[in-house]
């Protein structure tokens, strides 16, 4: 991994491969032979290439959301005590959607960049170690020494289903249009750019206004969901759970009648393909043409949800680059699902390249 230094002679050469290396030393204010120094470690790890610092010609994806260490615990009964101790089980792991997405996306054989922010902390240096393990790129991530990584903290009832969570997420306000102009350049030169609700509202309007290439969103939790509301939206797609998407569009969805409902009001809103994920219901699809769902295998043992969402994003973005037909994408997203589902890990280890093909 590129120190900072490198990093930023990286973005450097990626903005003009024929910059000199005084040109460099000038802009970042080092000595000549400095540069030299760091462009020798940069050939070395394969970053660059021979004369004019030609750059690996590889195909990417760039998904923009949280990093997070959750912590949560599961009921042993789901008869739920308040005020007092409830006997279950703890777990502690890497999580965020932004992280979750793009660590799906790396299992399915896709390059995939992640733009996030973490702290200088012990839960961000297992955040970078664990990217590093699944060829997560993270040059355009941003680890902050005034601030903490992120933490999800919540309850699940033993069936998989969430109680309560509690998020000390602020870091994520750091994402904001300033810090994601400086990346433009690289952003629109991917295959397709994913991002999370987990960021900033004006960052979203942002996104939507700059991105230039196919842009996929995945909505998080009832009290980021409405940031997605804007009046320039610009999605090729939109996936969302059932109690966002009840709380965006007013459908209550007690049958699969009302799920599919729900879909096409969600269609009318956004103007774009929406999959729609309802527990123990499906998966939900309407992209204004065709209406169509796809049911959860009904013997599925649930156990937890969390990560399902990411999962699914991640396989529609990889279908898309398979130019699958959305027939096809709706089966490989709830196959994605369900195996989330089926572990109490966040990203599932069988949500991988044999099961994309």
């Amino acid at each position: 991994m590129p120190t900072e230094r490198e990093s930023q002679i990286l973005k450097l050469i990626q903005e003009n491969p024929l910059i000199t290396q005084k040109e460099l030393a000038q802009r970042l204010g080092i000595t000549r032979p400095g540069v030299a120094s760091h462009i020798s470690r940069l050939i070395k790890a394969g970053l660059i290439s021979g004369k004019g610092y030609v750059l690996p010609a590889e195909k990417y994806v760039t998904v923009i959301g949280a990093t997070n260490m959750d912590v949560y615990g599961i009921l042993k009964k789901d008869n739920l005590v308040p005020k007092g101790s409830n006997a279950g089980h703890i777990v502690t792991q890497l999580g965020g959607v932004g992280r979750n997405i793009a660590a799906n996306l790396a299992q399915l054989g896709v390059n995939t960049n992640l733009i996030t922010v973490y702290g200088n902390d012990q839960n961000g240096q297992t955040f970078k170690e664990d990217a590093l393990r699944r060829n997560i790129n993270l040059f355009y991530a941003k680890q902050l020494l005034d601030k903490p990584t992120s933490i999800y903290l919540y309850i699940n009832r033993h069936d998989g289903q969430r109680l309560i969570g509690v998020d000390d997420m602020d870091i994520n306000n750091r994402l904001s249009p300033a810090f994601l102009q400086s990346e433009l350049v690289n952003i629109n030169k991917s295959q397709l750019v994913i991002f999370d609700s987990n960021i900033p509202s004006a960052s979203i309007r942002w996104l939507y206004d700059h991105v230039k290439v196919p842009l996929f969103a995945k909505s998080v939790s009832v009290n980021k969901a409405p940031n997605l509301v804007q009046d320039n939206v610009n999605l090729t797609g939109l996936v969302i759970n059932g109690v966002e998407g009840s709380l965006l569009s007013g459908v209550d969805i007690k049958d699969i009648a009302a799920a599919q409902h729900c879909a096409n009001q969600l269609h009318q809103m956004f103007k774009t393909a929406i999959y729609l994920y309802v527990d123990r219901l499906g998966l939900f699809y309407d992209d204004g043409q065709n209406q169509d769902s796809r049911p959860y295998n009904n013997h599925l043992r649930v156990m937890n949800t969390n990560g399902v969402g990411a999962a699914m994003v991640a396989m529609t973005a990889n279908c898309y680059l398979q130019h699958m037909t959305w027939q096809a994408t709706l089966d490989h997203m709830i196959l994605a699902g369900e195996r989330t589902m089926a572990t109490s890990a966040s990203v599932s280890d069988q949500v991988n390249a044999e099961l994309a093909k």
